[in-house]
């Protein structure tokens, strides 16, 4: 499971290094990234991926390890752990994926660092040197340094951190500030017929309770199924059960068959991380544009819960001056353009949208600070089948 997400986002960080699947790395290079990562500026452990293409499209990005190669793996952790003072706890963990064989070196926190070379390092790594890994670059360190920084007056107040500059973009592209999208055509919505239907009666539910007594439609057939009334004579809560199944099935229609997907991403120009980052995104509020606030499954889709299915989905809410989207981004490492969103909202457009643009403003706050402030625009094409 672990592996799994891992793979998920196969990218060079503070806390995850991937290693060239194509070579296996020398002991001395996996001593360095090991410590690398040991002193890194993040919590909780840190990994190094085997057997990972991050270039391979989805679906194939587990190229695999041998076997024999793992084997070697697991025993050179702890040959790796006994070159590196203070000990530093490692593991090795793997998985067989699509058939092939990945693994991962997990690396324990580094509260007790700073970690250097210890007396049995070879001599390539005896030279007063260790490591310390910042986003995609490990940095090579005096070890002096690091004595005299832990030297330091523990008592002097630290210095004010200074926000540097955050750019937010569309896409994984955080220098895009305009993207141009095709509306999807909606003309033709679940159900369609059945409320064409409608058009002598008074009302939907006035031809809805028709049918139930006639037995005619097949949305009586669905809504019996979903119905919990056992008397067949009875109308009632089978009228209800096809009211909701064509409110339902059109929700999935316009804010997920046909919605458009969107993401964003933030990108730290700085060179230390950033936490407690929290972002915040305003749309207007126009006749036939809308964003769903939540994901809406089909009521025909029994594969999940709905609650799974929204698991990491943005705050949405809908008031008189426009749609605010809210989410949490946590900690934003420098130089890596990392999501904005766990999962991309979807906005639900209408023809009358066509040839329109709108603006998006976005807010970045650290705690309750502002740190960043600005405008992206959406421009909308032409209806698309």
């Amino acid at each position: 499971m672990l592996l799994q997400q891992l793979i998920q986002q196969p990218i060079t960080s503070s806390k995850l290094v991937v290693c060239d699947p194509f070579r296996m790395p020398e002991p001395a290079e996996l001593v360095k990234e090991v410590i690398g990562l040991a002193n890194a500026d993040v919590d909780g452990p840190r990994y190094i991926l085997f057997g990972i293409n991050p270039g391979g499209m989805e679906g194939k990005k587990v190229v695999g390890i041998k076997d024999d190669a793992a084997a070697d793996l697991k025993k050179a952790h702890r040959l790796i752990s006994a070159q590196i003072e203070p000990v530093v706890a490692l593991a090795f963990i793997f998985d067989r994926i699509n058939g092939k064989l990945a693994g991962a070196l997990e690396i324990d926190g580094g509260e007790d660092g700073p970690f250097v070379p210890g007396e049995e390092v070879s001599a390539e790594l005896a030279h007063g040197q260790t490591w310390v890994r910042q986003g995609r670059d490990l940095h090579v360190v005096d070890i002096s340094e690091l004595g005299s920084a832990e030297a330091s007056d523990p008592e002097a107040p630290a210095e004010p951190l200074e926000i540097p500059d955050i750019d937010v973009g569309f896409g994984e592209d955080p220098d895009c500030d305009l993207i141009e999208l095709s509306i999807p055509d909606t003309s033709d919505p679940p159900f369609l017929g059945e409320k064409n239907d409608a058009g002598s009666q008074t009302s939907l539910t006035e031809t809805l309770k028709n049918a139930v007594n006639t037995m005619t439609t097949r949305i009586v057939g669905l809504a019996r199924g979903l119905s919990k009334d056992t008397d067949p004579n009875s109308s009632t809560d089978v009228v209800k059960a096809a009211q909701d199944l064509i409110t339902e099935s059109e929700n999935h229609y316009y804010y997920e068959e046909r919605a458009l997907q969107l993401n964003f991403s933030v990108f730290n120009t700085g060179s230390h991380l950033l936490d407690d980052l929290q972002i915040e995104f305003g749309f207007p509020k126009l006749d036939d544009f809308d964003i769903a606030e939540r994901i809406h499954m089909s009521p025909f889709d029994k594969s999940a819960h709905p609650a799974t299915r929204n698991r990491g989905y943005p705050n949405v809410k809908s008031a008189s001056s426009g749609i605010i989207v809210r989410n949490r981004i946590g900690v934003l490492e420098p130089a890596v353009p990392t999501s904005a969103l766990r999962c991309p909202i979807r906005m639900a457009v209408g023809p009358r949208m066509q040839k329109r643009k709108i603006a998006v403003l976005y807010t970045l706050r650290r705690g309750d600070e502002v740190i960043s402030e600005g405008r992206l625009k959406i421009k909308f094409g032409e209806v698309v089948d």
